[in-house]
């Protein structure tokens, strides 16, 4: 990733006049985290559509950021594994790394994100008794500010061509 980064690297591209210009008048932040996969019983995407992603964010900080995240990934994920038509679970937790990209660095404490095969499943998810177990085990998260803010989107996954050497 920082080679990526670097002010030599191939990600530079995305600094370049034009390049993003569906962001055109917007003001991008960057951020890197490390991605913690979690376990589901059936995570095969059974959709002729987009799947759909449901984004949760804390902002932060957390009064202490070790206890907060050991608390959140021995208890939370576990929760999310019970929502109806899950495909997918992980945790993203900031950390520091090097780049170049001309944009403000953004240090938000945590993000975490689900994946459902419609919006249709991600509402029966999000009606189940497993979002009130989910909703519970929220009130004894360790000390935090920021509070949580939740995005549901349609998700495209986007791989890379092979580069001739």
């Amino acid at each position: 990733m920082e080679a990526a980064l670097a002010p030599s690297g191939h990600l530079q591209a995305l600094a370049a006049p034009g390049m993003l210009s569906s962001i055109a008048g917007s003001r991008p932040t960057q951020q890197a985290m490390c991605v913690r996969p979690f376990p589901v019983d059936d995570a095969g995407v059974k959709t002729s559509g987009l799947p759909c992603s449901y984004l949760v964010h804390y902002p932060g900080p957390a009064e202490d950021m070790n206890v907060w995240l050991h608390h959140y990934v021995t208890h939370h994920p576990q929760l999310m594994r019970g929502l109806p038509g899950i495909r997918h679970v992980e945790v993203l937790s900031r950390l520091d790394w090097c780049g170049s990209l001309p944009w403000p660095r953004i240090d938000h404490m945590q993000r975490n994100r689900v994946m459902f095969d419609s919006p249709a499943a991600l509402t029966h998810a999000l009606q189940s008794p497993a979002r009130l177990e989910m909703r519970a085990d929220y009130k004894t998260f360790p000390p935090f500010s920021g509070g949580s803010r939740h995005f549901p989107m349609s998700t495209e996954a986007v791989h890379p061509s092979s580069r001739a050497t």
